[in-house]
């Protein structure tokens, strides 16, 4: 400034001087930030296995992962070998006999007054420990089942007074419709050659209450042949 005037001219000169002072500084600035990211070393889990995989070292990895050998392995499903060892397959019911004997089933009401239309009537034993349901069926219109064949010993055991096997065999018979409580006979015996007839009279279930709270259950007596086994 000068006599109080201002001197552009010497202001244009200093600000020029501040700016190239400035610039030069900025391009000493060296790169840390790409030069530490190039030198980081590649700590992960998988560099090792990356590095290989890269170089597409093969070898050593089917030596250390070789294939299974299944040379010794029985691939042939078609034959049977092991026939001699396995155990002989049968029915259960087989168990029971060869000949047939036969249960029929009469439905009707608790008094006796009409028949059970559609009532499911199923016939079971227990054979080598097991229940099986051997025969299945709904009554007719008069309240009469189908009549169910049944596997029962040789009609020759019945023949003996004291014969070394029981002469017939045991089934339940259980019937179930809907509005009545269940029935169930048990224990009932069939013969070769024989009709079975089993006669149930169904109650009637009251209200507020249900067919699954109760059955009804039978039970017969044996017949008796001597000492005949059981």
């Amino acid at each position: 400034m000068k006599n109080g005037n201002f001197d552009a001219e010497k202001y244009k000169q200093e600000l020029m001087k501040l700016y190239s002072r400035s610039s030069s500084h900025d391009e000493e600035l060296p790169k840390v930030q790409d030069e530490n990211t190039e030198e980081l070393p590649d700590d992960t889990a998988y560099a090792e296995f990356a590095e290989k995989d890269g170089n597409g070292d093969d070898e050593d990895y089917n030596s250390r992962y070789p294939e299974p050998d299944l040379s010794e392995l029985d691939t042939d499903l078609g034959t049977d070998s092991n026939k001699d060892d396995e155990p002989p397959e049968y029915s259960s019911e087989e168990l029971l006999g060869n000949e047939m004997g036969y249960i029929l089933v009469n439905v009707r009401t608790g008094d006796d007054s009409s028949a059970v239309e559609g009532a499911f009537v199923k016939v079971t034993a227990v054979v080598d420990g097991k229940r099986l349901v051997l025969a299945s069926g709904a009554t007719d219109e008069s309240g009469v089942s189908p009549k169910f064949s049944l596997p029962v010993p040789d009609l020759e055991h019945s023949q003996a007074p004291d014969p070394e096997e029981r002469p017939y065999n045991l089934f339940d018979v259980s019937v179930y419709a809907e509005g009545f409580f269940r029935a169930r006979s048990v224990d009932v015996p069939v013969f070769s050659g024989i009709t079975s007839v089993q006669n149930f009279n169904l109650i009637p279930v009251p209200l507020m209450m249900s067919s699954d709270d109760e059955t009804v259950t039978y039970y017969n007596a044996e017949p008796g042949f001597g000492g005949g086994k059981e």
